[in-house]
Formats: C-alpha cells, structure tokens, sequence
C-alpha cells in the first residue's frame, strides 16, 4: 500500500520523458504520458582517469661512485652522448677530465714507491738487528755461565786450596821458629861449655835471639793476617763471586727482557708498515678504479638517456663542459621492448584505488594500440603531497618512446554483459537504490529497488531487480 502511494504521487507529480523522444521546449510532449525506455545488456567499466608517461622498465643506470678521487677538484664532461641515442654494449657515452686525477695517480704511485722501499729498509734493519741481539745474548749467556762456573769453583776447589796452602804455610813458619830456637839454644850449650871465645859468643848470641825474636814477631804477624783473611778477606771473595754470578744472570735476564721487548716493537713497526703498504696499494687500485669511470661506456645496449629513466622527460641534457655530481644517476640505458606507465595519485584517489588494480594504457601517438597492466603503488607521499604509482606493461612491439604520454583507465569496477540503465535514472534514498520500471514503454510505472554495480558516467549496471526487456523512465 505504502508503495502504491508513492507510485501515485510520482506519477502526479513526475514529468518522464526520452531524452531521443522528447525535445526541450516542447510544452505538448511535456505534457504528454512518460515513455519509457527499454532496458539492454552492456558492458559497464567503472574508471578514473590519469594521465602518465611511458619510461622503459628495465634501465641500467650510470652512477659514479669514486672511493679515493676527491669530486671537489672537479668532475667536467669533455665529451658526451645526445640523449636519446642508441647505444651498444661498451660504446664510450662520455669523459670527463683527466687532468687532476692523473696528477693524483702519479702522487700515490710514488707514495707507493716510498712505501715499498721504507718496508725493504725495515726489514733489512730487523735481520740486522736480530744478528746483533744474537751476539749480544751469547755474550750475556757465556758471562754468566763463567761468572756461576767462577763462583763453583770457588767453593768447590778454591777455598780448600787456600785452607790447605794456610796450613802448610803455618806449619812452616811453625817449623822454622822451632828450628831458630833449637840452633839457639844449642849455641848457648856451646858457648856455655867455652868452646869458642867470649867475642865470637858475644856476637853469635846475640844475632841467633835477634833472629829468633823477629821470626816469632813475624809468625804472629802472619797468624794474625791469616786470621783476618780467612774471617774476611776469603768471605769477601765469595760475596764478590756471588756477586758477580747474581748480576750476570740478572744482566742475562734483562737482555733477553729487553731484546724480546725490541723484537715486540720492530715486529709491530713492520706490520703497521706492511699494513700502510697494503692500504697505499689499496687506494691505489681503487684510484685507478675511479679513473677507469672518468670514460663512461654503455653498460648494456638500449636507448641512452640523461640522468634516471623515471625523471624522462624532465630531466635536463648533459652538456660539454658541465660539472657533474656523484652517486647521482648520470645516463641510464634502457631497453626498448618493455616499458611501464608512471603517473600520479592523490590522497583522495587511495581511498578508492588498491595496488594490483587492472589499468588500461594507450599511448596518446596510438590512440588505437591499448596495453594493459596492474597497478603498483608507492604509499610514501613524495613533494607535493603526490604519490608515484606505475603500470608494468607486457612487452610488444610497438616502437615506443620513453619520456611519451598515454591515457591511463585505473578500473575501479566492472560488469560484463550486465543489464544497465541510464545514470540519472537511478536514485538514491535511504542508502537503497530505487529505478522506476514498467512492463511496457506506456506503462504503468512503479518504484523498484535494485542492486547497483559499476558506474561509468553514462550508465549504471544494475546486477539485481531489473531484467533486460523491461522498461525504466527517469523517475
């Protein structure tokens, strides 16, 4: 019942008309009952369209990337390719100017000379030096070998030499006093028997005592020197060879000590300098590495282009005499088979458009030559607020350009062989669709809901509630 009154009120208050049928102005066929039209299968794709422009999919890019050659003394083309042009593998493209790095090559080649030598020298200095220290450790060995050997001996034969050289020296002396003073008293027998005269007595006796007390002086003397030398004379001597052997072996202890220590040190100095010779041989190879990318050759055969494949066509053409950057694209050399579309999406296209969607792409020069792709987004914003997106294409055998334009479709939907109506016949109330559908052209009309699908400006595919045949007006 509810529907039926809507249905009379839009049939009182509605004015259909066919828009082939009904010409503006026409006050009579405005008038005139709704006629309304047949409803027919089509496809309907649903698009945004973009506008990108065709870069090559595969590129080698050029680069220079010098690890030794300072670019602030300057890095300027003397020679360089048009843009644009095709390239063969290993086909020079571009040079730059030699001069400063050649002057750089000859400093470090004679570095590297220096370097060599000084290295020669050191080692010849450690075989020299390790000879010396040879000699100089057999000397400190064989010194306190004899000054050990010096001080055993003593103990072991001297001291008993000198004991026994003592007692045959005190019994001696021993024996010669007790000789004087047996021939002494034997004189006083004689002479006290008058064998001789008083005269020669005299005299006699008197030189036999004076001889007799000064052999007994020089005994005790001589005691007493032996007693001294033997408390301390003799123990000095063995503290004097004990002395000697400790500091022999000590002396012995701080040469080999030392000699290790300045074997360390020498050792250490000809690795760093073999260290330092490694590294000037080193830059060397990588400076001759990077004078070998001062004459710039083709990586690959392709189309030759200045600076990255994606910044064609706004990327400006190197000129003879201009300054170049490092690790920045150059040229790149791109194929000519395979390309892609790169164009650019807004914040509001993301809220409808998904990475992997399909996008139809023709080249503006051949507007009848369509290719067709995925979609493939950045989501990273770049300046602007833009975000990159790009189409692999399939490869043919067109003889595209990088840097053309084409007219991207991104297919936001779409219904194949779907029964559709005219856009501005279907209406919107409530979040349901609703189109006005009759048997026949005349009618009766009457309000029906439907389930709507793709949407491409002119018409809408409607995939339930309405079938081909019937007749829908403009409600």
């Amino acid at each position: 019942m509810r529907y039926r009154l809507i249905l009379a009120l839009l049939l009182a208050t509605a004015v259909g008309h066919s828009e082939d049928t009904l010409p503006a102005g026409d006050k009579a066929a405005m008038e005139a009952p709704p006629v309304g039209l047949k409803v027919t299968k089509g496809t309907v794709r649903e698009v945004v369209k973009k506008t990108g422009r065709l870069v090559p999919a595969e590129s080698a890019e050029i680069q220079l990337d010098l690890s030794v050659f300072d670019p602030r003394q300057g890095l300027r083309l003397t020679e360089v390719s048009p843009n644009g042009t095709f390239v063969n593998k290993g086909d020079v493209i571009a040079r730059l100017h030699t001069k400063a790095i050649d002057a750089q090559l000859e400093r470090e080649k004679m570095s590297l000379d220096r370097a060599e030598l000084a290295l020669r020298h050191a080692e010849a200095k450690q075989e020299l030096q390790g000879q010396s220290d040879a000699e100089q450790l057999e000397r400190a060995e064989s010194d306190a070998a004899r000054s050990a050997k010096r001080l055993e001996g003593y103990r072991e034969h001297e001291k008993k030499f000198n004991d026994e050289s003592e007692r045959l020296t005190v019994q001696a002396r021993g024996n010669r006093v007790k000789d004087q003073q047996a021939e002494l008293e034997q004189l006083e027998r004689m002479y006290g028997e008058d064998e001789l005269v008083d005269a020669t007595e005299e005299i006699v006796i008197h030189r036999s005592r004076r001889d007799f007390a000064r052999s007994k002086a020089s005994q005790d003397l001589t005691e007493r020197r032996r007693v001294y030398q033997k408390k301390w004379y003799y123990h000095w001597r063995e503290e004097d060879h004990e002395r000697a052997a400790r500091f022999s072996a000590a002396s012995l202890a701080r040469t080999r000590r030392s000699q290790a220590m300045s074997r360390e040190r020498r050792s250490m100095d000809l690795d760093h300098q073999r260290h330092n010779l490694k590294r000037q041989r080193e830059r060397l190879g990588d400076l001759k590495r990077d004078r070998a990318q001062f004459v710039v050759r083709a990586p690959q055969g392709g189309i030759l282009l200045h600076g990255a494949a994606d910044d064609v066509p706004l990327s400006s053409e190197h000129k003879v005499g201009q300054t170049v950057r490092v690790r920045s694209t150059l040229f790149s050399v791109a194929g000519d088979k395979s390309y892609r579309a790169a164009l650019e999406l807004t914040e509001s296209d993301l809220l409808k458009i998904k990475a992997g969607t399909a996008v139809q792409v023709t080249p503006t020069l051949l507007p009848d030559r369509t290719m067709v792709g995925r979609l493939e987004i950045e989501y990273l914003p770049k300046r602007g607020g833009k975000f990159e997106a790009s189409v692999r294409l399939a490869k043919n055998e067109m003889r595209l350009r990088p840097g053309l334009t084409a007219n991207c479709e991104i297919v936001l939907a779409e219904d194949l062989e779907a029964v559709r109506v005219l856009r501005t016949f279907v209406v919107e109330r409530d979040g349901k669709h609703w189109v006005k559908v009759g048997a026949t052209s005349a009618g009766p009309f009457e309000l029906r809901e439907v389930s709507i699908g793709a949407n491409d400006g002119t018409f809408t595919a409607v995939r339930a509630g309405l079938a081909e045949g019937e007749y829908v007006v403009k409600p």
